[in-house]
């Protein structure tokens, strides 16, 4: 990739996240218009990262797009969030047991994303841990090498979904350690080859995640 297009899409990511914490914060209320010429001239930026941001969002629902309307925020709707990762408790566990025996490759890579995410915490970096821990999940995907499962899992947009999902547990001052804590029970399941114990890990830490969006979360 260019450098010239590893900065187009660093642009559209940082707009995109902004938008989502002015979403979640209520500075963009349900209701808001979005416009592409007047968020432009915010990031002093052409109007076509914005459009590529807006339609990222629009695909994890957070805002609609109408013709002759514009872009208006919906807000985050977290029954359909909690529906999202019903589904993707569904593919992941599926993946977990079509993958073994885990092969030492797999079990390499999830190490190197798990070390990372030790840092983090230990740092109270909470993008960087999420920015490792969304591709030891997708990882667990792949490997089941199911293309279908992998397809889906990337159209659910789990890059916006999961930065949503850390947003809430910061502004409540809920601690990542007992997420590491489980990825690493985790990853000794995958170690030890226990296929009923990965799959038991797996749920259990997307069922965590899960349930900051129920009215009565987990504490």
């Amino acid at each position: 990739m260019s450098e010239l297009a590893v900065k187009k899409v660093c642009m559209r990511d940082r707009i995109r996240e902004t938008l989502v914490a002015r979403i979640l914060d209520g500075t963009y209320p349900a209701g808001t218009q979005l416009k592409e010429l007047y968020l432009a001239r915010e990031f002093d930026v052409s109007q076509a990262p914005i459009r590529e941001a807006l339609r990222e969002l629009e695909a994890s629902g957070l805002v609609t797009s109408e013709r002759f309307r514009g872009t208006r925020v919906r807000g985050a709707d977290f029954a359909e969030m909690r529906e999202s990762y019903e589904l993707r408790i569904m593919l992941e566990m599926r993946s977990v047991e079509l993958a073994a025996p885990y092969p030492p490759q797999l079990l390499a890579d999830l190490t190197g994303y798990l070390r990372a995410m030790d840092v983090a915490v230990k740092t109270d970096d909470s993008e960087s841990y999420i920015d490792n821990c969304l591709p030891f999940h997708r990882r667990l995907v792949e490997s089941s090498a199911n293309r279908t499962f992998l397809a889906v899992w990337d159209s659910l947009l789990w890059d916006i979904r999961g930065r949503i999902a850390l947003r809430l547990l910061a502004e409540r001052r809920k601690s990542l350690k007992p997420f590491l804590s489980m990825h690493k029970a985790l990853l000794a399941c995958l170690r030890e080859q226990d296929v009923k114990g990965a799959v038991k890990g797996v749920e259990a830490v997307l069922r965590r995640v899960a349930s900051v969006f129920e009215p009565n979360p987990i504490r």
